[in-house]
């Protein structure tokens, strides 16, 4: 045979097995009842198969009768339950079948340590009335589950318990529901480091809410799922997302076998809203949104859940400073926005605020003698800028105003102009580059601006050979 054709047998004798080892169970829980095929009967036990990657053995005597006769035979296929590990082989028996005693009593079951089948019958003092067969047992609050669950039913409910104590002549027993549990999931938590890894996503169920996250149980082991990792919005509580006993999917962050710690992700299990911002949102669009967070460097708005973008304090005042954006918005208000820029890998979104009046502002001519309303914008010492629609801003001279320029010009424009404030004004000019304005009450339908009249004049002559005089250049115009 070529190496070749045995290189190809090999490989496919492997991937052959492969197959059949995947369907091989890795262990089982404690009482679990397993349908077995008896491979062989030695003097003290039965090897089974028990579709795992180890052998199981079963006692011989449980299968053997009063006459000595052992009552199964090769090729068999048996009921057993699982008690525990030994010496890497699985361990049955055959006494115990669907967790009630058969032929065994409480205090055989109190010795070997194979649980029983209970009924939760009534809540007494201090835990739990469970009927074992015609027997009465007791199963403190704390042995009845694993975690205290406000709200849990249990009477009524039939469970495996593991006898912790037995008193025949006091007819005294103690059982233990939360032991059992226990051992199953040491017995999962050893399966689980086989096959947990950092990035897995992972079922489970939430068993606890605290005030720095909740716990999600994964069939084994408890992880924490941090406040920071519930939710792609801001500020959510655990019991906002999430009540005892949920199943939800989450995403393996961090595993520490050593100090028993692993750290979970419910967010990351899900997508990230903001990788759809680009094309939800493009930069110039208008968005609605609400104000969830304020800084004193700006204000985060949510436009939809894991989506915030901030707004600069500077693009608060409407032209005015602010020293902190609580000055005009509050968190809970709704804003009307512009998306300015966006940065996927950085996770941040800038926006810049729409006045809704400014929105609504779609003046039918800019020309001159064209009376419209403005906003206040913002303000110098020679005036004030009054913003006329979304692209468009004219400047209101103080010459054009009762305003006196000694003093601080400034604050006596804003006192007499309040930021924000719709403003009547009439276009002076419009060169297409500069808007001038004046008050309706200072203009005149069909008055000659002779000011203005001389500065046109000046522009359109023609560029002088020499500088000539002073008197030649200001030529008509009269002060």
């Amino acid at each position: 045979m070529s190496t070749s054709n045995k290189s190809a047998r090999m490989a496919e004798f492997e991937a052959l097995l492969n197959q059949q080892l995947a369907g091989y169970r890795k262990g089982f829980n404690p009482g679990e009842r397993v349908e077995a095929r008896v491979l062989s009967i030695g003097k003290n036990h039965i090897i089974l198969d028990v579709q795992a990657k180890n052998e199981g053995l079963v006692p011989v005597a449980d299968f053997t009768d009063e006459e000595g006769k052992v009552t199964v035979a090769e090729g068999d296929t048996i009921t057993v339950v699982f008690a525990n590990v030994q010496g890497g082989a699985f361990m049955f028996t055959g006494r115990l079948t669907g967790g009630v005693a058969v032929d065994q009593t409480l205090a055989q079951a109190y010795a070997s340590g194979l649980p029983v089948e209970g009924k939760v019958t009534a809540e007494v003092n201090g835990g739990y009335e469970v009927m074992i067969g015609g027997r009465r047992g007791f199963c403190p609050y704390s042995q009845i589950s694993l975690f205290r669950q406000e709200g849990a039913v249990y009477v009524g409910e039939t469970f495996n318990f593991i006898v912790q104590e037995y008193d025949e002549e006091e007819r005294n027993v103690v059982v233990s529901r939360r032991a059992l549990l226990e051992r199953e999931r040491e017995q999962q938590r050893e399966e689980l480091q086989q096959e947990l890894e950092v990035g897995a996503t992972r079922s489970g169920r939430v068993t606890r809410l605290t005030d720095f996250g909740f716990f999600v149980d994964l069939g084994g082991v408890e992880g924490l799922v941090p406040m920071k990792e519930i939710s792609y919005r801001r500020d959510v509580k655990p019991a906002d997302v999430v009540k005892e006993g949920d199943s939800v999917e989450v995403l393996v962050r961090e595993l520490d076998w050593e100090r028993n710690r692993i750290s979970l992700s419910l967010r990351g299990a899900q997508p990230d809203p903001f990788d759809m911002v680009a094309t939800r949102y493009p930069v110039g669009s208008t968005v609605r949104g609400k104000v969830t967070h304020i800084e004193s460097f700006g204000a985060f708005v949510e436009l939809e859940p894991g989506v915030e973008g901030l707004v600069p304090t500077g693009a608060l005042g409407s032209g005015r400073r602010i020293s902190s954006p609580r000055e005009v918005v509050s968190e809970g208000q709704e804003m009307l926005l512009q998306v300015e820029s966006v940065d996927i890998e950085r996770r941040r979104m800038s926006l810049r605020p729409i006045d809704e009046r400014l929105a609504a502002m779609q003046p039918a001519s800019l020309a001159a003698g064209a009376r419209v309303e403005g906003l206040v914008e913002g303000y110098k010492p020679f005036g004030v800028f009054v913003r006329l629609s979304e692209s468009q801003t004219g400047l209101l001279h103080i010459s054009e105003t009762d305003v006196s320029k000694g003093g601080n010009p400034e604050a006596k424009l804003e006192r007499a102009f309040p930021p924000g404030s719709k403003i009547g004004v009439v276009v002076k000019e419009n060169d297409g580059q500069r808007i001038s304005l004046t008050l309706p009450g200072r203009w005149q339908a069909g008055a000659v601006d002779e000011e203005q009249v001389a500065l046109d004049a000046l522009r359109a002559r023609p560029p002088a050979k020499d500088l000539g005089s002073l008197g030649d250049l200001l030529d008509g115009l009269k002060l």
